[in-house]
């Protein structure tokens, strides 16, 4: 089950999750700030509005007290006549312009000057004036012709601050009356206009501050998240690979010892066979077809102890060395005869040099030797099959280049699966083990193009062999072998 694949495809999806994140962290920031920055505003700006109503009832308070002190009282505050001069006396103040007096009850009695509107007390602030506490209410937008009755219908609007400062009774607290003062609300109006530049600036700042904090945070969190994700699917990507290659491992294994098995049981018969044809051809030297026949089993006989040979040099323990043009010679050796029977041209191109063991240069003749069998076959006749090598900082690189179809479509994936082929009649098996012997000689083995013009195999030999000679230039050399 291949889960890299959703991993992989589930990333597009979620590409702008991060972006997401980061705004929605913003947006709660944003909302959290706001609805602070609003509730201490309203806050500030009743501390403000009852401040003045504070600093109004201590006044008529005070103005009361000296009235008494004076002798200037006729009667008690309960009296309406006396709670009118009252407010007469403390609406000389800056910023008052008009009074109206009201009844316990909060019913009104009287308004100074005459051209102040009635109007009813709020019943909010009379339950407060009830319990001897002053309230006020301030107004940006106030209709000017609800309170003065020589203003113009739809005048201009105007900042007006409204005090209920409750009149108290002597002996036994009580409420006796409430004055209302009119009062020009300019100053409040500024102090809210401050107040709210003041507000704004703060939670921006704080806003930039723990935003920033927060992205920086959210980013640093995000990016951890992503790398262990990434790890995740690399390490879910190497998992199955491993697993592919276990089993392929497992498969090929399975072939190589039946092909050992077939081996042992064919090399008896097959050498009795060659030396029947070798007689009859003997008998008969101008029969093209027991020379074919002859030429086939001596070719299949030297194949089979080529394998043999190479199965005892791993196990021997026999160690000598080849160079990089040594194997090449051995390898187009072995592949002109074919080559020539097909009428395809080989070509090689050299640009490295180095030395293998022969446990090295017996594996890697056996996957190139399976390579440009395959390539002469694929290739039409008067076509080209090339063997390429190069070295890079770190591995040799053998290409075998040939001038066939390509392979056909969805055949990649499967190609170094047993017993699947892109010949006709092939079995599956040469690719499978080519395969297997890359992986035991430390080298990869890939298919590196298929197209309509041919197929591309590429070897990768990842071991170090003796540096190249600096003496001696590398030179790209091209040529046939006829």
């Amino acid at each position: 089950m291949n889960v890299a694949a959703p991993i992989a495809s589930a990333a597009p999806r979620f590409r702008w999750l991060p972006l997401l994140a980061v705004g929605l962290a913003l947006v709660v920031l944003g909302g959290a700030l706001a609805w602070a920055a609003l509730d201490l505003r309203e806050r500030i700006q009743s501390q403000i509005v009852q401040g003045d109503a504070e600093i109004l009832d201590a006044v008529t308070l005070m103005q009361h007290l000296n009235d008494q002190a004076e002798g200037r009282t006729l009667a008690t505050l309960e009296d309406p006549g006396e709670q009118f001069q009252l407010a007469l006396k403390v609406s000389k103040l800056r910023n008052v312009l008009g009074v109206r007096l009201y009844a316990a009850d909060g019913k009104f009695v009287n308004a100074f000057p005459a051209y102040i509107t009635d109007a009813a007390l709020p019943a909010s602030a009379l339950e407060a004036l009830q319990q001897l506490h002053p309230a006020s209410l301030f107004s940006a937008r106030a209709r000017m012709d609800e309170q003065d009755m020589l203003a113009e219908t739809n005048s201009p609007t105007a900042a007006l601050l409204f005090v209920e400062v409750p009149l108290r009774t002597a002996g036994q607290p009580r409420l006796a009356g409430v004055i209302q003062f009119i009062m020009d609300g300019g100053s409040i109006a500024r102090q809210y206009a401050a107040l709210d530049r003041n507000l704004a600036l703060k939670f921006a700042a704080i806003f930039l501050m723990g935003g920033s904090i927060l992205i920086a945070v959210l980013v640093f969190a995000l990016n951890r998240v992503q790398r262990a994700n990434q790890k995740l699917a690399e390490r879910t990507k190497n998992l199955l690979q491993a697993n592919r290659e276990l089993a392929l491992a497992a498969r090929t294994s399975a072939v190589g010892a039946v092909a050992s098995h077939l081996i042992h049981g064919l090399k008896n018969p097959l050498s009795g066979l060659r030396h029947f044809v070798h007689a009859h051809n003997s008998a008969v030297p101008d029969d093209s077809d027991w020379q074919a026949a002859r030429r086939t089993t001596q070719r299949m006989e030297e194949l089979i102890n080529r394998v043999v040979r190479v199965l005892q040099e791993q196990q021997s323990g026999v160690e000598y060395e080849l160079s990089l043009a040594e194997t090449v010679n051995l390898l187009l050796q072995k592949a002109q005869p074919l080559a020539d029977t097909a009428d395809v041209r080989l070509a090689q191109g050299i640009l490295a040099e180095g030395r293998f063991s022969n446990r090295e240069a017996d594996l890697i003749l056996l996957i190139l030797e399976n390579l440009l069998q395959n390539g002469i076959e694929a290739t039409p006749p008067g076509g080209e099959v090339t063997l390429t090598v190069e070295r890079d900082a770190e591995a040799f690189i053998f290409e075998v280049r040939d001038q066939g179809h390509g392979l056909p479509p969805g055949m990649e994936s499967q190609l170094f699966m047993p017993c699947n082929s892109a010949k006709k009649g092939g079995g599956g098996i040469g690719l499978a083990i080519c395969r297997q012997l890359a992986i035991s000689l430390n080298a990869t083995l890939k298919l590196a193009a298929s197209n309509a013009s041919g197929c591309i195999f590429q070897l990768r030999f990842k071991q170090q062999p003796q540096e190249p000679n600096p003496k001696t230039p590398l030179q790209r050399t091209t040529f046939h072998i006829e």
